[in-house]
């Protein structure tokens, strides 16, 4: 899809979203939310990058889950890690919930990778682990 980013009423409507955007993620209330629904609106943002609609179940801890629209600029290298079932967080406005802006994806722990000293296994472990997952000996970090 051709946009003409010269057309000063779709220009508007750009700046106005990121106005209210901006609002939120400064003053809303955070929460959790689970992609429902991913599109791409065929905008393309830079030569990387592609405005997304998101549609979202909502998760806030003061009020019942809700869903919501709402749109953002992701990069091409990270569009899988906004996939539909994947959580993300984002702000939104107690007094008018439909109002929702994405503020980020949750952080991923590293994986760690050890050789256990006893039996030579390799094993990717978990939070907490030291043992090792086959001889069940002491791993040393």
């Amino acid at each position: 899809m051709l946009i003409d980013f010269h057309d000063p009423q779709l220009e508007n409507k750009l700046r106005a979203l990121e106005q209210l955007y901006n609002r939120l993620r400064e003053t809303g209330e955070i929460a959790p939310a689970k992609i429902l629904s991913l599109t791409d609106t065929g905008i393309r943002i830079g030569e990387d990058a592609s405005m997304l609609q998101f549609y979202v179940e909502v998760y806030p801890e003061e009020l019942p889950p809700f869903n919501a629209t709402t749109q953002q600029a992701v990069s091409d290298p990270s569009r899988p890690k906004f996939a539909p079932g994947h959580t993300i967080y984002v702000k939104y406005d107690p007094k008018n919930p439909k109002e929702v802006a994405v503020d980020h994806i949750p952080v991923e722990a590293p994986v760690r990778v050890i050789v256990c000293q006893y039996c030579g296994a390799t094993q990717t472990l978990a939070e907490g682990q030291t043992t090792c997952n086959y001889c069940r000996r002491p791993l040393e970090a």
